[in-house]
């Protein structure tokens, strides 16, 4: 069951499937389980399980090493590294249970239950390293990295960037001056030169793909049927079928317009300079969350055939967060893409984990950016 979360997730897996790819009846499955639904609840909780003894297995691996934080890179790299590659069918399903709490009840213990894992995880390991307050920081910026590494583009440069990545975080946690980081400028210039050629589409089929990824960002990929997308365009089914004739092909014409959409948000431009912790909770407030991005995100890393998709998605982050990180960190030294690249990751984080909070989040989001402010701010200039 885990290797499902990375073919096809929660959206691709129905009990007919599962029945052929196990040999058991269709009718053992709801006997046994009740649902679905509460099948995927008992793998989410082996993986949860799985999960949880591979990092003690991480953690084990350097017992009787004395590390300070400025050896911290290198481990930070090779968890996020080995995660994605080595325990891929587990990364799928944590993130495919990320989304699930977003539409079901059902899953919010279990994702609440993989947050704590990584906590633990953290927590444990920042206080082998020394990092104090950076831990938080580690939290965040692992929980979108890891998530980022999953999409594959060029295996060495990813290695390589992520290595870089690893090495700016450092400079947070201990104070020193930024790295160069060869590998993102060079995958950065790829991935503006490489921006895949969108269709033109007639007013009809614009409407349709608006209507296709804002069901997505919306209601999950579940919920993407060529009806529902006629009722949330003012469509006919007849004119919807017609435009795009398969599943398949009105599956492309939502992540094409959830692609544009990420598009236009990484378009530089001068950032709000309102209160910042009031604006994500502003923006969750109203609905805002990454659910879209995400569906994208896990789409793209998992179909060889969006992989077009997948060196924008990883390396044009901090381009509109850019300016906002320079704020806070004064006229002392300039912020460069990749550090900009790393606080996108910590807010789009925060967004994440903050969208499942059923209590006010400007508190919580204000103290953590406290704590980033006061590791970016030392940073030295040279």
């Amino acid at each position: 069951m885990q290797e499902q979360w990375e073919l096809g997730g929660a959206a691709g897996m129905s009990a007919r499937q599962i029945s052929g790819l196990t040999g058991a009846p269709v009718s053992s499955i709801y006997h046994h389980f009740g649902s679905l639904e509460h099948l995927f609840l008992r793998s989410q909780q082996a993986c949860i399980a799985a999960a949880r003894q591979w990092g003690e297995e991480q953690l084990r691996q350097f017992d009787g090493f004395a590390p300070s934080p400025h050896a911290f890179a290198g481990f930070f790299a090779q968890i996020v590294d080995a995660w994605c590659e080595q325990r891929r069918p587990l990364a799928f399903a944590w993130r495919e249970c990320q989304l699930l709490a977003q539409q079901s009840p059902l899953f919010r213990e279990p994702a609440e239950q993989w947050s704590q894992v990584w906590e633990r995880f953290w927590d444990e390991a920042a206080r082998r390293f020394g990092l104090g307050d950076g831990t938080l920081v580690v939290r965040r910026v692992f929980e979108n990295e890891s998530f980022l590494h999953m999409i594959r583009w060029r295996r060495m440069v990813d290695r390589a960037a992520l290595d870089e990545t690893a090495r700016s975080l450092s400079a947070w946690l201990t104070g020193t001056a930024m790295p160069v980081a060869p590998w993102r400028e060079y995958a950065r210039e790829e991935a503006l030169c490489s921006m895949p050629t969108l269709p033109d589409r007639d007013d009809t089929a614009a409407r349709i793909v608006d209507a296709a990824a804002r069901i997505i960002d919306e209601e999950g990929l579940a919920r993407l049927t060529h009806r529902a997308v006629a009722d949330r365009g003012g469509l006919t089914l007849g004119t919807v079928s017609h435009k795009f004739r398969t599943k398949s092909a009105l599956l492309e014409a939502a992540f094409e317009g959830l692609y544009r959409a990420n598009v236009e948000r990484l378009q530089p431009e001068t950032a709000p300079r309102g209160d910042l912790a009031d604006d994500l909770a502003g923006m969750l407030r109203r609905g805002g969350n990454a659910r879209g991005s995400d569906e994208l995100f896990l789409a793209t890393a998992r179909d060889p055939g969006l992989s077009q998709f997948g060196a924008q998605l990883r390396y044009l982050r901090g381009r509109t967060s850019r300016s906002t990180l320079q704020d806070l960190v004064g006229e002392h030294r300039t912020v460069g893409v990749t550090e900009a690249a790393l606080f996108s990751s910590f807010l789009t984080s925060q967004l994440r984990i903050y969208a499942r909070a059923q209590t006010d989040t400007v508190r919580p989001i204000r103290a953590e950016l406290t704590i980033l402010t006061r590791l970016v701010q030392r940073v030295s200039a040279t």
